[in-house]
């Protein structure tokens, strides 16, 4: 099973196909090697005349996508984020007298963490999160709700602020999602977006895809904010990964505003995107054949699915390196390869990595190089 759409998001509008990835796994998670429930759908992207907003026609169920949690917020990108993120969070609720946050996706529950870590001030933490791994945090002021937060749910309290990281581009539509946050009637909305069109403009693979299966980058979001009575506080652009955005509810009448026509960028960012990776797979692919010695493909993620599924000889690739425990010897859904810790590079003498993996790319790197100064990098 899976869903389609066939207008815009923000505006209803009719949508053109711009181009296809046929037959693509419908989950970027690892699973267990006797797995054999896998499905795959074409990736269509489509684009809005009106808007310029790029969605994919065809998207699995949630059951299908999240079989299991995949990200685990590990690295120093992600904790550095986090940090930042809290700081300003903290900024906020030392302020209030004893606090009710509400977090919506709390995944690992790394930001809590980091939130509740140090702050005794806070009465109240709730989370949304359908796949916790409880990894980061056992906190007891954490309430826990094993559901999705959409339009339906129902609170018996007003947060004093609601905050997500990197949900919004997961939802099933980024216009009702935020307009849900806005009848909860919290005072802040505090959120972190991935910076999809740079990662877009970058060609990085984790952009669009299932998962994020529209476009929603940074002029949609301010759009949706406004037209919702939040307040845009302050905006902060970390590394080229994330923004985060700092919103505050303002009750006040205001004229809704239309989204920005960004067609002819976007529709030129899609085309460039397609050309670069079937000419860069061409390349890696005579790298690889020609290279003497076993060849390893970095990430137990979508970085890897895309490379495939735009040619890359999996037949190749001895198996996966990834740092996560919870994908350790599991196989990436939609592929044949395991899933190994890097560190099975250290003694290899003669071993190449294929390493496309956005804005990991430098810590991953210094990684595999501390591992092995002889390592040959692929990118």
């Amino acid at each position: 099973m899976y869903n389609t759409r066939n207008t815009s998001l923000l505006t209803g509008n009719a949508m053109e196909t711009l181009f296809v990835i046929k037959d693509f796994p419908v989950s970027m998670s690892c699973i267990p090697t006797n797995f054999s429930n896998e499905k795959v759908l074409d990736m269509e992207f489509q684009i809005c005349k009106k808007t310029g907003i790029i969605q994919l026609k065809k998207y699995p169920t949630f059951d299908d996508m999240y079989i299991s949690a995949h990200n685990s917020s590990s690295g120093q990108v992600w904790n550095d984020l986090f940090e930042l993120m809290a700081t300003k969070i903290l900024n906020i609720v030392d302020k209030m007298n004893n606090p009710k946050v509400l977090e919506i996706g709390g995944g690992a529950l790394l930001l809590a963490s980091k939130i509740l870590k140090n702050n005794t001030n806070i009465e109240k933490y709730e989370i949304f999160e359908k796949n916790s791994s409880l990894k980061y945090s056992t906190d007891e002021r954490i309430h826990l709700i094993e559901e999705y937060f959409d339009s339906n749910t129902k609170l018996n309290y007003n947060p004093d602020i609601i905050i997500h990281s990197h949900v919004l581009e997961h939802v099933w539509n980024p216009v009702e999602f935020i307009s849900a946050i806005k009848n909860i009637s919290c005072n802040y909305h505090c959120f972190i977006v991935p910076n999809l069109q740079v990662t877009f403009e970058k060609k990085y693979t984790n952009a669009i895809n299932f998962e994020h299966n529209f476009f929603i980058t940074e002029p949609y979001i301010d759009t949706i904010l406004y037209n919702n009575n939040f307040e845009i506080i302050e905006k902060e652009y970390y590394l080229d990964h994330s923004i985060i955005y700092i919103t505050k509810y303002i009750e006040k009448e205001i004229i809704p505003q239309s989204f920005p026509n960004l067609y002819d960028k976007y529709n030129q960012l899609a085309i460039e995107f397609k050309d670069y990776h079937n000419n860069e797979i061409a390349k890696i692919n005579e790298k690889i054949e020609n290279f003497d010695g076993i060849v390893y493909l970095f990430g137990g993620h979508i970085f890897s699915q895309f490379l495939i599924n735009f040619g890359l000889k999996a037949d190749k690739i001895n198996c996966i390196l990834d740092n996560s425990k919870e994908k350790n010897k599991q196989r990436l859904y939609g592929t044949k390869l395991i899933v190994e810790f890097p560190d099975i590079i250290k003694n290899n003498k003669n071993c190449a990595v294929i390493l496309k993996v956005a804005s990991y790319q430098e810590e991953i790197k210094k990684q595999l190089y501390e591992l092995n100064k002889d390592v040959v990098i692929i990118e």
